[in-house]
């Protein structure tokens, strides 16, 4: 398929920070998109609106969780008649629950799939019809390296992004030559994710430190939300189904896993379940329940 064209459309999620929010202002500014952003944060959301026009786009925000029942099809149809079509579909909204399997519920588990999966996968059905009509469309689908290799501590998590890389596989291979799948699988990036999620090792804390380790982070481990989208927006403008895997430490993951399997059971057996949870009352309100952001 062909790559990118003036004008495009397209309907984005967890798009109010990080990932989401820079793949938006990069088609703005390169391709004068116009798109429906959707996430949870309204305030946050109508700021990234703000980037989008000063790019030289154009946005609509369509507040609330991308679970919610009925949202996926709003959504398509907002931009199918705000803008006349759809052309890309980014599904970036994701959530964790990360610790211990035991400290974790059935409705954790139902929850973060509900929104890390079947969410992802209502709004490709959503797009689906319009893409095979019109014989061209972009799917891109923000899964994570934990979707390639679980670590204890994160096998909720990273059980929800293999269904992810999965349906992209699949989806690549089925409708190859009609619509392009991109499959984005983010080392760590530093977004707010981490913060929302309560989670520990924050990378864009992290690389705020004056320490070798700070330089590491910034330099080596970790890529800002703009470099990921910039990968990201020229896979789509390739033209075609592609996989990219980012940050250093995430290619060497995900290639340690394929070549060496064993060794990599051993080394994440080696991971302690509880090492990256600030906290973590169930049922509290300090459970984030964010959708606004993408992850490792």
């Amino acid at each position: 398929m062909t790559g990118l064209k003036p004008n495009t459309r397209a309907v984005i999620t967890g798009a109010s920070t990080g990932i989401g929010r820079a793949i938006a202002v990069q088609l703005a500014k390169e391709y004068s998109g116009k798109m429906i952003l959707n996430a949870r944060g309204k305030d946050d959301l109508n700021r990234a609106a703000d980037l989008v026009a000063k790019a030289g786009g154009e946005a609509h925000c369509i507040a609330g969780d991308v679970a919610e029942k009925g949202m996926a099809a709003k959504l398509v149809e907002a931009c199918k008649e705000k803008f006349g079509g759809i052309d890309i579909l980014v599904n970036n909204a994701g959530l964790a629950r990360s610790g211990p399997m035991p400290s974790l519920s059935v409705d954790d588990w139902r929850y973060v799939f509900e929104v890390n999966f079947f969410a992802s996968l209502e709004m490709v059905y959503g797009v689906l019809p319009e893409f095979m009509a019109q014989g061209h469309g972009k799917i891109v689908n923000v899964a994570s390296v934990a979707g390639k290799v679980s670590f204890p501590g994160s096998v909720c998590y990273a059980s929800s992004k293999f269904a992810m890389t999965g349906l992209s596989e699949g989806m690549a291979a089925e409708f190859a030559g009609k619509v392009d799948v991109i499959t984005v699988c983010p080392g760590w990036v530093r977004t707010d994710f981490f913060k929302r999620n309560k989670l520990a090792e924050d990378p864009t804390i992290i690389a705020k430190e004056n320490t070798v380790r700070g330089w590491m982070m910034r330099n080596v481990l970790s890529i800002s939300s703009e470099q990921a989208s910039n990968d990201i927006v020229k896979a789509m403008a390739k033209g075609g189904s592609h996989e990219i895997v980012l940050t250093a430490p995430g290619i060497m993951v995900e290639r340690m896993a394929a070549l060496f399997p064993n060794l990599t059971f051993y080394l994440s057996s080696l991971v302690p379940a509880d090492r990256g949870k600030i906290r973590r009352n169930v049922g509290s309100e300090t459970e984030s329940k964010s959708t606004d952001g993408t992850s490792v």
